[in-house]
């Protein structure tokens, strides 16, 4: 009995040290099993962060491309007419101007300040565009957003819109609309990182390049206008001047319009581009006309300018102005045929 149960119970042992050992190696198989899958893991997070971020670099690298064509020398900023030539040719002639009407004297400062309010606008929109192709995204609060959606009416886009940004549910994003839409209150400090795009970049730098071809319209016509005074060449002195007051550049909305912009481009980039096409829009579409330049037209701004000591390469403003008359021209037909 005692041999037996000797027996019985060494092979019991066996059982349970053999199957002790099929555990450990299960387990040993298990776990090396899920460090390899927390490794491929790991490789994949690691291949795809790779691919994101070469993506990205590649991204940035043809926006900062389509930058390049508002700053060619790479300077950091925009390619505009620099130096304040208006305001001294003002000056030099003041006493000419005084004799005629001293009230133009006021008038024609306004456009010099609108000028200058012009050249600091286009710079800060510009800066904050390179900010946002090195960030990958425009900053936007919630308050733009409801805002934009205040002025379409539509509570339902709202709320779709606060749900993807915040990631709170449908309940939890219709109270913020609901509370915005009755009394226009939100956290003002709740901002959010809105991706740009190719064409968004692409869009953003045509309204760009418009803007400064109107600066350097105006810049011309402005000239023109004070040089045709000072000639008594009245004809186009009114053609020129009633243009510009008819858009009420003479007392100054059109300045106080760009200083409202230049407050609100951290806010808003988007809302900044589409408020300055408008303002655009309007110029070109009183002014547009004057654009061609006569042979006449390139002397009396070459005299004025020269009589300043001026750097600008008075041809090459003039041949500017109409080199993209005639891209925009081409273009817009372009557009039609399509």
């Amino acid at each position: 009995m005692s041999i037996f149960k000797s027996l019985f119970g060494s092979n019991k042992e066996e059982k349970e040290r053999l199957q002790k050992e099929e555990e450990g190696k299960e387990r040993l198989q298990k776990e090396n099993q899920e460090k390899e899958r927390l490794q491929k893991e790991e490789e994949e997070k690691e291949r795809l962060q790779k691919e994101l971020e070469e993506k990205e670099s590649l991204q940035k690298e043809k926006y900062s491309i389509l930058l390049k064509e508002l700053d060619t020398d790479g300077n950091g900023i925009i390619d505009l007419v620099e130096g304040d030539d208006y305001g001294k040719i003002l000056k030099l002639n003041q006493d000419k101007i005084i004799e005629i009407d001293r009230d133009y004297i006021k008038q024609f400062v306004q456009i010099s300040n609108y000028l200058k309010t012009k050249r600091k606008s286009l710079q800060s929109i510009y800066e904050q565009l390179v900010i946002c192709v090195n960030e990958g995204g425009v900053e936007m609060s919630l308050e733009v957003t409801l805002r934009i959606g205040l002025k379409k009416g539509s509570k339902l886009e709202c709320v779709k819109k606060i749900k993807e940004i915040t990631g709170l549910g449908m309940k939890g994003s219709k109270d913020i609309v609901d509370k915005y839409f009755d009394d226009e209150t939100i956290d003002h400090t709740t901002t959010y990182l809105q991706p740009i795009d190719e064409q968004t970049i692409s869009e953003y730098v045509e309204i760009l390049k418009d803007d400064g071809h109107i600066f350097n319209l105006l810049l011309v016509q402005s000239i023109t206008m004070v040089q045709s005074l000072i000639n008594n060449d009245m004809i186009t002195f009114y053609e020129i001047y009633e243009r510009l007051d008819q858009l009420n550049m003479f007392d100054s909305k059109h300045e106080k319009d760009l200083k409202k912009l230049l407050g609100e481009i951290n806010n808003s980039l988007d809302s900044v581009m589409n408020e300055i096409r408008e303002l655009g829009q309007d110029i070109v579409s009183s002014i547009g006309d004057l654009s061609f330049i006569t042979e006449e037209t390139g002397q009396l701004v070459q005299k004025s300018l020269d009589s300043v000591n001026s750097s600008i390469q008075t041809n090459n403003l003039l041949t500017g102005i109409q080199t993209y008359q005639m891209y925009k021209v081409n273009k817009n037909t372009k557009g039609l045929r399509e």
